[in-house]
Order: structure tokens, then C-alpha cells, then sequence
């Protein structure tokens, strides 16, 4: 009889579809084969590879070769699967669910281990961990050289005759001191003890900025720790689709909390804010959920807008340290079991918040920042200094300190309206005028779908930024239609009482353009411009509306639009001029040639060119990675793209006419143009309709999907 100890078959299945990011596959196989062949044991071990795998190959290969291990290297997509090849080449998903069904067989047929080397692969671990003995997966995006370091050294160890729980710990020592460190996950069947299903049992959606510390280790501990009572959805997929954008809408709706973790980073992120944003306007509709439960990562600055607004008067946790996360998990825990986050009132978050010093290169923010209008005569702010002056400047400031006017500041999202309408307020607050400024995107669903309730908070709101006496409930029991109450409060109590020019500034009044009583509100807004040549206390009263829609499609009659008199101003991107003179104030990070190969890139895109001329110059990338990972959802410009990819999924008509311009320059329905061109993502030049930039084109063809 022979002692010889059985050869054990490694599976090794790659799969990196075209239109993924390209990994070192390669590499990794050929240092795992290099590491098999010189070991001392190298003979109890056969290496069976398989490239290009499909959903079928998958299994195929399993029954041919009868291995005791299986390896995949490859893209994971978090909750959506592993990412093979479809006969194309393209993406194919394989999730859990099914993953699991396989190896309960294959667990029969002598499979031990299965290593799932790609990202966020944590989750099809776990389901298949329920069958086979030994599972390794990842809990975050690991990137190829932590990837290749963890599969060669657990391969060696194994080699050498050492037992799985070794060789896992082995290859996670290779770790240390990259930030992969903690990604391998190792699962055990016999430690799987599902927890039993609970009626307090809650669904959770954990928004966070990824790939960043604190946050996402910070993350993956709560997910980690709540996942236990809970239904935890965290978003760790790095391929980025209409799928994608459609799943983190529907877990936001149906969450009954949402965990949001705000740090020097995250507060930046217009993914986060879009997220917070979703939640804010699902809780108007849905009786309170998901209710938003903040926590502070580290970060004691007063949140900006528009997080001020959805942020500032809801309770907050605060986590400084990995010392505060087990008493952070308590505070959660305890929220969720209808008790309250612990900074609870003013004194509690004043005691909390720390004001800093004006960085010399302050951060671009993606939405405009209101004017403190109790501000220092002559104070400045800091981001003056990279603020791009345009001919619509001196206009707005001049005609602003004029009595009784209506300004219109329209053009496409992010190319400076915001800001714009924020230099008017400063001007008028100098000239001696009191302002009210209304931010239409914060008027909920319910307000906007019911008339009456529309122009009662109007009022009410306006009341309140005045610090008057609300009087609303008084003035609407006249028996009248709301636009006349409205009229009659405005007018007898508001610029009455106020004694003062008002300035009205109402940002994003798009948010009216779908109501049903639209022309009501814009005719009545018509009605006070013109009530200023009759009635002497109208010229009290200057309006400034800020739309990135065309209404002209909108309003049945344009004599009853306010869009269409007094000083029309129409913003359009930067110049390469400008593009140059933004750089100069940068301090020149980008030479001339990288100067108009951004120019190429992003045309004059206002916030797009700050941004990246902000990175650059603050040494948080080179020129080099902005250009070559421009499009990437992980890259520089990710976070901008996603959001609007998510804002686009469920719009099949905006996505169709979208993809019409990419690939023809033209759009057959003119109003889909408009609403494309509001948004910020087309824009036309002569007769041809063109995407807004050679970014959107590049990112669009790619990730945007027809139903």
C-alpha cells in the first residue's frame, strides 16, 4: 500500500470581460503556477486553469477536472454576483443565490475551498460558505498587487503542507501595510449560525464615501455588526450601471433607516448628498422612512448646503477614533430601537462644531453656497479668489441695486446660476436691501402636488426667512383662490410690515415646471412684476429666479411668464480663456498642452474644470491619472458621473435621446433637448446637438443602457 498523499486539483477561473477594467490576471496566475512548482510538496498539487469564463464554463470546468479547490480572479459587483463573460464578452453576472445551489452539489463531489479573489465578493462567500468548509472572499475593492500578494502566498503555504486556516493567515500578513489589509474575509461552514428572524428586524441602506479611510472601514464594522439583527444594505459594487443606479433607489425607498457617515471626504461627495437627497424626499411620502441617522466621522465643520438643510436640525452621532466605534454601534443600535442619536440640540452641536481657517485652495463644492447675510461689511470669502467673472456679472450687480426688478438667471446644471444669484444677494445686502432666499429643490412631494399646501408654505416660508409673524392661517380663510391670498399676504403683510426693499431670490424653480398649478404661480409672479406700474408698494419688491429648463414649453402663456421680462441673463460654459486664466489662479498645474487636453476633455464645464484643476493643484492626483482615469467610477470625476446616472436610470426618454445625440448629434423630440440641456448634459451649437462634454460622451456610450 502506498502512502503517498493524493494529488489536490486547483481550479483557476479568469474572467475579464471588455468592458471592465483590465486586471493583472495574468500575473497573478503565473506567480501562483511559479510558486506550485518550487515548493516541496509541489507534486500534491495540479494546476487547471480556465480563461474567459461564462456562466456555463463555470461549472463545466468543475466537472472535468473534480478540483478540491476553486479560485476565481476577476471583477466581483457586491450584491449583483461575480462578473463572467456573456458570448460577447460583455458582463455576465452569477450571484450568490446560484453560486450556492452549485457548490451544494459540488460539496458532494469533494470540493474543500473556494477563494473568491475579487472585490466585494463577501457576499457570495457567505452563501456558499453554507456548503463548503472553507471560503475566502473580499469585503472591499482590493486592487492587483494585494490581490496577487494574498493568492501567492496562501498557494505557498498550502504548497508547503500547511492547513487553510494558515495559509488565509499567511496571505493576509502580505497585506500589512496596504490598505487591503483587512479585506480577505475568511468563512467557515461549521461557524455559520444564521440569526434567527426577529420582528424588530430592520432594512438599512449605509451611504458612505468608498475606497476612503476612515469611512469604509468604519462601514464594513457597523454593516458587520448590524447585519446581525438587521438587513444591511451596503453599497459595495464597483461596476456602475442603469442597474446599479435603479438598485440604490430602490433600497434607499425601502429602508426604514438610513446610516450615512459624513467626513472630510463624504461631505464633498455629490453621491452622498444625491443619496441623502432620495431618503429626504422618500420620508416626505412615506410617513418618515427612511429616517436619516448622521454620523460624523472625525469631522466638526458645519455642514454646508445643501446638507445644512436636510442635516442641521435632526440628531447626529460623533466617532473620532477606532476607540469610539463600539460605543458608535451601541448609539446606532439603540436608534434603531427607537431611541435617538445622542447631539440632540443646539448647545450640543455648537459645543461640537470647530470653524477653520480659509484654506488658501478651498474645495469646490458642486452646489452654490448661500450668502450669510449677517456677514461683516467687507468680509470676503476665500472662494472669490477662483471665481470666474463674467459679462453677466456686472449686470446682475447693477441692475440688483436698482428699485423694483425682476432678474432671470437661466442656463444649464452647474455652470454657475447658484453662484451667480449668491453675488446679486451679496450686492443687495450692500445696497441696504433685506433678502429672502427660497431654495425651490427643498419643497417635498406632498407640497408639490397640492396646490393650496404649495402656496401656504410658500408664504410660510418666506415669513420665516424674514423672521416676521406668521399670519398664513389668518389671510386664507378669505374666500379667495391661492394666488390672490398669496398676493393679498405679500402685499398687506409681508412688504407692509417689512417696510424695506425685499429681494425674492428663488433658486431651482424648476421644481414647479410638473406642478399642476404652474401657470397659477408663475402667473401670479407675471402679476407682481407688473403690479410695480400701478402700485407703488410692488416696487418694493425685486424678483430673481434661477432655471436651468427652458419654460417657454412649460407655460401656456407667455404673458402670464415671469421668465420673459426685465433682465434675462443666460449663463454658458467657460471659455479656453477662461479655462487658461482658472489655471493661472491655480498656480499652473496643467502646462499648455495639458491645458487643452482638458479643455477636450471637460470643454469649459464650470465645476468640472474647478475640480479638476482643485486636484491637481492640491497634489491629491497628477495630471497623468486625471486624464487616464477620467471616466472611471472609482476616478477622479466617479462621483459626479454616477450621480447623474443615477438620476437618469428610470428616465427611458431622457436615456434614449441621449444616446441619440451621442451617436448621431441630433435629437428628434425637443423637448426631451430641453430637459436634456438643463441638466447639464447636452448642449448645442449651430444646428447640431452635442453631449455637454467629451466626458459625458465617453461615460455615457458606455454605462447608459436602452430598455
Amino acid at each position: 500500500m502506498s502512502d503517498k498523499a493524493p494529488v489536490k486539483t486547483i481550479l483557476l477561473l479568469a474572467a475579464n470581460p471588455s468592458n471592465t477594467y483590465r486586471l493583472r490576471l495574468d500575473e497573478e496566475v503565473r506567480e501562483i503556477d511559479e510558486g506550485l512548482r518550487r515548493a516541496n510538496k509541489r507534486e500534491q498539487f495540479q494546476l487547471e486553469q480556465k480563461w474567459a469564463v461564462r456562466s456555463r464554463d463555470f461549472y463545466r470546468a468543475i466537472l472535468d477536472t473534480q478540483p478540491q479547490i476553486v479560485h476565481f480572479c476577476g471583477h466581483g459587483a457586491g450584491e449583483d454576483g461575480i462578473v463572467l463573460e456573456d458570448e460577447t464578452g460583455q458582463i455576465a453576472y452569477v450571484q450568490a443565490d446560484a453560486l450556492s445551489s452549485m457548490f451544494k452539489l459540488f460539496a458532494k463531489k469533494g470540493v474543500e475551498c473556494v477563494l473568491l479573489n475579487a472585490c466585494y465578493s463577501e457576499v457570495q462567500a457567505q452563501a456558499i460558505s453554507q456548503h463548503i468548509e472553507y471560503v475566502i472572499g473580499m469585503n472591499r475593492q482590493i486592487g492587483d498587487k494585494a490581490a496577487i500578494n494574498f493568492a501567492v502566498a496562501f498557494y505557498d503555504a498550502l504548497a508547503a503542507g500547511e492547513g487553510m486556516e494558515f495559509a488565509y493567515e499567511l496571505g493576509c500578513s502580505q497585506l500589512i501595510g496596504l490598505k487591503e489589509h483587512q479585506t480577505p474575509v475568511l468563512k467557515r461552514k461549521s461557524l455559520n449560525n444564521p440569526i434567527p428572524e426577529k420582528t424588530t428586524r430592520q432594512r438599512l441602506f449605509i451611504s458612505y464615501k468608498r475606497d476612503f479611510e476612515p469611512d469604509e472601514p468604519v462601514a464594513l464594522q457597523v454593516y458587520q455588526a448590524l447585519s446581525q439583527q438587521h438587513e444591511v444594505f451596503l453599497d459595495q459594487r464597483m461596476l456602475v450601471g442603469t442597474r446599479w443606479a435603479e438598485r440604490i433607489e430602490v433600497e434607499i425607498r425601502q429602508a426604514d433607516f438610513l446610516i450615512v457617515f459624513l467626513s472630510e471626504r463624504s461631505v464633498h461627495s455629490e453621491m452622498v448628498e444625491q443619496e441623502i437627497k432620495m431618503a429626504h424626499e422618500f420620508a416626505q411620502v412615506q410617513g418618515g422612512r427612511p429616517a436619516i441617522l448622521p454620523v460624523r466621522l472625525a469631522y466638526r465643520q458645519p455642514f454646508q448646503y445643501p446638507l445644512s438643510a436636510y442635516l442641521n436640525d435632526i440628531n447626529w452621532a460623533f466617532w473620532q477614533g477606532e476607540e469610539d466605534t463600539p460605543r458608535l454601534i451601541a448609539e446606532l443600535t439603540q436608534a434603531l430601537s427607537g431611541g435617538e442619536l445622542p447631539i440632540d440640540g443646539a448647545q450640543a452641536k455648537a459645543d461640537l462644531l470647530q470653524k477653520s481657517e480659509p484654506a488658501p485652495l478651498p474645495r469646490p463644492f458642486a452646489s452654490a453656497q448661500p450668502v450669510t447675510l449677517e456677514m461683516p461689511e467687507g468680509t470676503m470669502d476665500s472662494e472669490s479668489a477662483f471665481y470666474v467673472e463674467r459679462p453677466s456679472d456686472a449686470i446682475a450687480i447693477q441692475t440688483i441695486a436698482q428699485k423694483g426688478v425682476t432678474i432671470v438667471i437661466k442656463g444649464p446644471r452647474q455652470v454657475g446660476k447658484s453662484s451667480l444669484l449668491i453675488r446679486a444677494i451679496e450686492a443687495a445686502v450692500n445696497a441696504g436691501k433685506q433678502v429672502a432666499f427660497l431654495d425651490f429643490q427643498l419643497f417635498d412631494k406632498a407640497a408639490l402636488t397640492d396646490a393650496e399646501l404649495f402656496f401656504q408654505r410658500f408664504c410660510s416660508w418666506l415669513t420665516y426667512e424674514l423672521d416676521m409673524e406668521d399670519r398664513v392661517e389668518e389671510y386664507w380663510k378669505a374666500p379667495l383662490g391661492n394666488s390672490q391670498r398669496c398676493t393679498r399676504y405679500v402685499q398687506r403683510h409681508i412688504l407692509k410690515e417689512l417696510g424695506k426693499p425685499l429681494v425674492l431670490a428663488m433658486d431651482e424653480v424648476d421644481k414647479v415646471f410638473d406642478a399642476d398649478f404652474r401657470n397659477d404661480f408663475f402667473g401670479m409672479l407675471r402679476s407682481w412684476h407688473n403690479s410695480r406700474a400701478t402700485t407703488p408698494i410692488w416696487k418694493q419688491l425685486d424678483l430673481t429666479l434661477v432655471t436651468s429648463t427652458e419654460p417657454y414649453q412649460l407655460i401656456d402663456d407667455l404673458n402670464q411668464s415671469p421668465f420673459n421680462v426685465g433682465q434675462v441673463l443666460e449663463l454658458q460654459d467657460f471659455t479656453p480663456e477662461q479655462v487658461a486664466d482658472l489655471n493661472h489662479r491655480h498656480g499652473s498645474p496643467l502646462n499648455p498642452s495639458e491645458e487643452r487636453q482638458l479643455i477636450v476633455l471637460l470643454g469649459g464645464h464650470p465645476y468640472l474644470v474647478r475640480r479638476a484643476l482643485y486636484l491637481v493643484a492640491s497634489q491629491q492626483i497628477s495630471t497623468t491619472e486625471l486624464f487616464a482615469n477620467a471616466t472611471a467610477d472609482n476616478g477622479p470625476l466617479g462621483e459626479h458621473l454616477r450621480r447623474h446616472l443615477s438620476l437618469l436610470h428610470d428616465k427611458t426618454e431622457l436615456i434614449q435621446g441621449l444616446l441619440q445625440i451621442i451617436r448621431q448629434n441630433t435629437c428628434e423630440d425637443k423637448r426631451i433637448f430641453w430637459r436634456l440641456r438643463g441638466a447639464g448634459l447636452v448642449c448645442e451649437e449651430g444646428r447640431v446637438i452635442l453631449p455637454r462634454c467629451q466626458l459625458y460622451a465617453d461615460y455615457f456610450r458606455e454605462n447608459l443602457r436602452e430598455s
